[in-house]
């Protein structure tokens, strides 16, 4: 799941700005701003995300609150990256790629809650796993990026792995059961034994 986050993360890290002034035709100013607002977004989507993992979980349980909300907040992001490939205007595309950051960063409050709540002696080691699948996400997100519009000479394409990246991210969400522990014998906090 968090591979999946963090190959998309890098593309906005790496790619956007290129995407935005040399594709969509932005100026370096305009672009620069462009640039900014998914991550003006992903912040205001990491504390909505974080309330809301919070009261999914008191309201529906663990399962509910954890990966049913990383499930939908990462398919909604595949969403916004496929349509941003289908509409001309660059400023809509600009923000629907912003709106898509956002809406996986609705999950990061659910990625990082998840490994206290099956491991919380060992959180900070499956932590750590987790956030180095992420970063190996980041490391492969912006070499396929390159050789993909290298190979392909559009940047359509780049978009539609990405989606289907996080697409897949949502399915690895559905797989994980934050009310069994790691370590058996360790309860989750949470939940009843």
């Amino acid at each position: 799941m968090y591979f999946a986050f963090g190959y998309g993360l890098y593309f906005y890290f790496t790619w956007l700005p290129t995407y935005l002034i040399k594709v969509l035709g932005f100026s370096v100013f305009s672009g620069g701003v462009f640039a900014a607002l998914p991550f003006l977004f992903a912040g205001i989507a990491d504390v909505a995300g974080g309330w809301m993992t919070d009261y999914g979980t008191r309201r529906h349980g663990l399962r509910a609150g954890r990966c049913y909300l990383g499930c939908a907040a990462f398919l909604t992001c595949a969403a916004f990256l496929v349509v941003s490939t289908l509409l001309a205007s660059p400023v809509a595309k600009a923000v629907l790629i912003a709106l898509a950051l956002a809406s996986a960063d609705l999950a990061l409050g659910a990625c990082w809650a998840v490994p206290i709540d099956v491991a919380p002696d060992h959180a900070g080691v499956v932590t750590g796993c987790m956030n180095t699948l992420g970063n190996l996400g980041g490391l492969v997100g912006p070499l396929v990026v390159g050789i993909a519009v290298d190979r392909w000479q559009s940047w359509t394409f780049p978009f539609y792995i990405t989606a289907a990246m996080y697409a897949c991210g949502a399915v690895a969400w559905l797989a994980i059961d934050p009310t069994r522990p790691i370590v058996p014998g360790i309860p989750v906090r949470g939940v009843r034994p």
